[in-house]
């Protein structure tokens, strides 16, 4: 995570992704056309909660050298919000593996997906205003 990163950074990673899925991927009768562009949502929705999760871990401290796997996102909540790791784990599965690894074409994965995502950087939003 760069460090001028913020919460509105993340959220336009969620706009971006929309923005791609709706301008690119070719939607027609529930499915998109171009797995290429549904996997570059995929990405990018991912990133987006990626950063808000970085962001978290910096206001509570938590530092790592190196690149982060997504066991210690998935150790972090798992301390804070047992729900919130459920849907952590959908996001992973919706975003990263059937949009971004498999280009999955379904509206409804997407749409889900970017749900997911949504409902965790709102949720890291929160914190974050309730920490300060």
């Amino acid at each position: 995570m760069k460090k001028h990163e913020t919460i509105e950074d993340a959220y336009e990673y969620i706009e971006n992704a929309k923005s791609i899925l709706k301008e690119k991927a070719q939607r027609t009768n529930g499915y998109y056309s171009k797995p290429k562009y549904v996997k570059m949502a995929g990405n990018t929705a991912w990133n987006g909660v990626l950063v808000a999760l970085d962001l978290y871990m910096q206001k509570r401290g938590i530092t790592k050298k190196g690149r982060k796997k997504v066991e210690d996102y998935q150790d972090l909540i798992a301390k804070e919000n047992r729900k919130l790791l459920k849907v952590f784990h959908s996001a992973y599965n919706y975003l990263h593996l059937l949009m971004g690894y498999d280009g999955d074409l379904n509206v409804k994965t997407a749409k889900t997906g970017l749900e997911l995502a949504e409902e965790i950087i709102q949720w890291v939003e929160k914190r974050l205003q309730h920490k300060s």
